[in-house]
């Protein structure tokens, strides 16, 4: 019996494969007639079940009815990582073939819910339906027709309910954390850190609000801190799980995505001096009427060129990420040059600079960046109704215009024209050297936030902090070769960028603690597609078996060799913070998912121990760990001196 796939594009656990299109019956129905049996496919897959899934078994469930349970699970566990294509003999497209199944199957989450592990474990007083009623009063689950019940009872088996004292912190501003978290009962009490270190007072946000949202949208540090004021009842939901949802019900991505973008407009909004004295109400009302815009690396925002067009004549307000600010040179090598970078918060008017010179730039992405943008009859109106608002503007354009330049963790080329003639031979002197810094953007070296770095005047290439790593970890997580900026090297490993692309995993297989280590979890199965979207090639994927058994350990002690006592035991690691049951307690280990036959490895600063290896073993104090956008950006002066 052949069965008729539909056409429409599954896109569950698809955000990484976002380009594939589904094969039709007719070609699914070819390319399982040219399978030839050999498993070969099924030996090349990452996920632990595939040991147990045969090919004919696969190859009858495609074009059948008869899907035995394992087949039904193996088809929900696979990410889609495109192992299997490569190994097959016959040229099969086996991701397609499996994207027609899941189409057929449908999402686990339409199936039975397993809510035994929540039952055990409810407060005193809560049942199941109670809890369902409180999610129903969020805005993002009152249609139950969009979000039917069972989405929630999956949606509540695989959070953690969490019954907190009052003065327990929820979360707080500077940590890492992309979990969201829904109040069901009692109040929190939300504040931000001054200049001088006082709690601000931000909201109060009850039951049926929830908080977390720009951590999880953005991956940036927390803005915010927010402390249970009573004892409240909250539903910690994973990024997994949220973003599960979000993929099965797309309109609650655009309700959590328009309502969130405004909220973070208002806020920056409301902290910019240019703004004061607008009320809140208006704020409010622009936030709301912004438009949100998203941009790729290199994405173009705007360019000089485009004087007196509606991009152009807009307020654009970045709201997260890096953009490069150039200024055309005339001439066609370069044909731009850099003049500054700019990030969260900072902002242009009609096209200008405000930061800067006030004169038209060019501005391009250097990592993903958010941008809101105020149209200029939004602007207009507000100059109107504000005169003190558009005083503020004029003064800012001749404070700058004055001042010549600003500091915002950037270079600056100096603007007078007869500066730049005294100073035209040291800049023709030293190209190389603010190319190289320059290179520190447009290679991604500003978006991390711990950087391993050498200085070449101090290091005697011994390779020690390659081998301390190796000793540590059974492999080298780090390549001492690198781009070389004036006389430091960048070191070849992870950076622990500020919204790191790898971290779109759906088995929670990369994590990140909340000082901002990102590190590999025991959820791991080394499918590569983390490894696949790091644009730095920081990340391997290793095999944990070999052909030969009697001369390699086996599979799980190499396992274990990277998350269990390992060489450094004596140097003290601690345990990570890695997936947990419903009820916060450990997951209990399946025996399917210990037979890993791959994993991926990267530099997560030693996470668990406490030192790092690559720096402590340096015997000059060549290796050094830096944060690049204070370290880079305050230092061109030191660079060029040593680019002589």
């Amino acid at each position: 019996m052949q069965v008729q796939t539909t056409q429409k594009l599954f896109k569950v656990g698809m955000t990484h494969r976002t380009d594939m299109q589904p094969l039709t019956s007719e070609e699914i129905n070819f390319e399982i007639d040219m399978c030839v049996g050999c498993d070969r496919c099924m030996r090349a897959c990452p996920i632990p079940l595939s040991a147990q899934v045969s090919i004919a078994d696969l190859n009858r469930a495609t074009v059948s009815n008869d899907v035995v349970p394992h087949v039904a699970r193996f088809t929900d566990e696979c990410v889609m990582c495109g192992s299997c294509v490569p190994v097959c003999p016959v040229d099969n497209h086996r991701d397609l073939l499996m994207l027609s199944l899941k189409q057929r199957l449908g999402i686990s989450w339409d199936g039975q819910v397993d809510l035994s592990k929540v039952a055990g474990n409810l407060p005193q007083g809560w049942t199941l339906q109670r809890i369902l009623g409180c999610l129903r009063e969020q805005s993002l689950f009152q249609n139950a027709q969009l979000v039917p019940d069972n989405y929630l009872l999956h949606f509540m088996a695989t959070s953690q309910l969490q019954l907190l004292k009052a003065g327990t912190e929820v979360m707080r501003e500077g940590e890492f954390g992309r979990d969201i978290f829904f109040i069901l009962d009692g109040q929190c009490e939300v504040f931000s850190h001054g200049t001088d270190q006082a709690n601000l007072p931000q909201a109060i946000v009850r039951r049926g609000e929830y908080v977390g949202e720009q951590g999880m949208l953005t991956g940036q540090p927390r803005n915010l801190t927010v402390r249970a004021q009573s004892p409240t009842v909250v539903l910690k939901v994973p990024e997994q799980v949220m973003q599960r949802l979000i993929e099965v019900v797309p309109a609650v991505e655009e309700f959590f995505v328009q309502l969130s973008n405004a909220r973070a407009v208002e806020r920056i909004l409301s902290s910019l001096e240019l703004f004061e004295g607008v009320s809140k109400e208006d704020l409010r009302q622009m936030a709301g009427q912004a438009a949100i815009r998203r941009y790729e690396r290199d994405g173009q925002l705007f360019s000089e060129d485009q004087k007196g067009r509606p991009v152009r004549e807009s307020f654009h307000l970045l709201l997260d990420g890096f953009v490069k600010v150039a200024r055309k040179t005339g001439r066609s090598e370069p044909p731009e040059r850099i003049i500054a970078y700019r990030q969260r918060g900072d902002y242009f008017v009609g096209g200008l600079d405000m930061l800067g010179d006030q004169r038209a730039v060019t501005v391009a992405a250097i990592t993903r960046v958010t941008v809101a943008e105020i149209s200029r009859a939004q602007l207009k109106d507000l100059l109107m109704r504000y005169p003190v608002f558009r005083q503020r503007l004029q003064e800012r354009l001749t404070l700058y215009q004055e001042a010549k330049t600003a500091a915002n963790s950037a270079v600056f080329e100096p603007f007078d024209r007869a500066e730049l003639q005294q100073m035209a031979a040291k800049l023709q002197s030293n190209v190389e050297g603010r190319a190289g810094l320059h290179a520190l953007v447009s290679d991604g070296v500003v978006e991390g936030t711990d950087v391993l770095v050498i200085d070449l005047d101090k290091c005697i290439h011994c390779n020690e902090c390659e081998e301390a790593c190796e000793r540590r970890h059974g492999r080298s997580r780090m390549n001492r070769e690198g781009m070389v900026v004036g006389n430091i090297s960048i070191v070849t490993a992870c950076r622990q960028c500020q919204d790191p692309v790898c971290m779109l995993c759906s088995r929670a297989g990369i994590a990140r603690k909340p000082s901002g280590e990102v590190y590999i979890t025991e959820s791991c199965i080394g499918c590569g597609i983390c490894a696949e979207r790091c644009p730095y090639d920081n990340i391997s994927i290793v095999s944990l078996t070999d052909d030969d058994a009697a001369a390699q350990p086996q599979s799980w002690q190499r396992f274990s060799r990277f998350f269990g006592k390992g060489p450094a035991k004596e140097r003290g690691r601690q345990l990570l913070p890695m997936a947990q049951a419903p009820d916060g307690g450990p997951l209990q280990p399946d025996p399917i998912e210990d037979i890993r036959k791959k994993i991926a490895i990267k530099c997560d600063l030693c996470a668990g121990y406490n030192n790092q290896a690559c720096v402590q073993a340096c015997p000059t104090g060549a290796a050094i760990r830096v944060n690049p956008v204070s370290f880079f950006g305050t230092t061109e002066d030191i660079l060029n001196i040593r680019g002589r």
